[in-house]
């Protein structure tokens, strides 16, 4: 265990406190985690939906950066943190109402970077968009220390 591993099973039990971005966005709590992989779960909110009656892209954006950091926290070691350095994201199809799945995998990593791959699926499997993201490391100092 480390203290980024403790911080996830904080999360998932809800347990957690929250920083104001995480509250102002709703952004969604851990499903499941594991060593290079997290699983979150999201019901669509209208309150992020554009006009046209879809989800705002950017907002899975907000979505797809949060699971990423927790992803990057599932492998890092004490003595390091991260900040996310580059995210690509490619819509398949819009997003209305009803619930996304969110899981995110590590996909490389080495002393200076985390490779991160996210995929959001609908209720039914069904590809919504995907993202992939670098994670950069750097020594851990204590501004960049998880709250316990």
């Amino acid at each position: 265990m480390t203290i980024w591993t403790d911080r996830l099973d904080s999360i998932q039990a809800g347990q957690a406190p929250k920083p104001t971005v995480v509250e102002i966005l709703r952004l969604p709590d851990i499903v499941s985690w594991e060593p290079g992989q997290v699983v979150t779960k999201w019901e669509t909110d209208e309150d992020f939906f554009t006009t046209g009656g879809q989800l705002f892209g950017g907002y899975l954006g907000a979505l797809a950066d949060q699971v990423m950091g927790h992803t990057a926290m599932s492998v890092l070691e004490d003595e390091n943190a991260f900040r996310t350095a580059q995210m690509n994201v490619t819509f398949y199809r819009p997003v209305r109402n009803g619930v996304l799945w969110i899981t995110s995998k590590v996909t490389c990593k080495t002393r200076q970077a985390i490779h991160v791959q996210v995929e959001f699926t609908d209720a039914d499997g069904t590809p919504m968009c995907s993202v992939s993201g670098i994670q950069i490391v750097f020594p851990r100092s204590p501004r960049s220390t998880p709250p316990r």
